[in-house]
């Protein structure tokens, strides 16, 4: 079994991706969505573990977030993820439609997804669909929040953490 911690939007605010850390637990690796990728860096510097990353529209093109993709395609025990942020993916707090569509094209069994700052957790057009939350500036009225992905023989359940 594989089992990854999911993180967005952290803006920078170590103190919330640290509780997200804490309340997530051992996993194999992080997936985090962009807003700000130097966050991605500091999480794997102080786990130790890899982190998968996508630029948000918050990060500069400039510095180490110009090195990271705005989508990027993950496989773990043969289930493929598709990251992206959303802001280039027409995400908004209403649809995912064009970054469903796009997930589809690619053969993933999952769209990953931040930007929006509210969780989700649903099955559209026979894929999962998965946006964390934020730990640090969430909206909607929803609290702070992360998730959880676990892959294991080839099925992929997610779970919600609220901080």
């Amino acid at each position: 079994m594989i089992k990854l911690g999911v993180l967005s939007d952290t803006h920078g605010n170590s103190p919330a991706a640290d509780a997200a850390l804490k309340l997530i637990g051992p996993v194999d690796g992080y997936l985090h969505l962009g807003d700000v990728v130097t966050d991605a860096d500091r999480i794997a510097s102080v786990t130790g573990k890899p982190v998968y990353s996508v630029r948000g529209n918050c990060d500069s093109i400039l510095g180490p977030a110009a090195e990271r993709p705005t989508e990027l395609a993950v496989e773990f025990e043969g289930v493929k993820l598709l990251l992206v942020h959303g802001h280039k993916h027409g995400i908004d707090a209403y649809s995912t439609f064009t970054a469903r569509e796009r997930a589809i094209e690619l053969g993933c069994s999952a769209l990953v997804y931040g930007h929006t700052h509210i969780p989700q957790l649903v099955q559209r057009d026979g894929i999962i669909v998965l946006n964390p939350g934020s730990p640090s500036i969430p909206r909607g009225g929803y609290k702070p929040s992360c998730a959880v992905i676990e892959i294991e023989n080839g099925k992929l359940r997610g779970r919600i953490l609220t901080l």
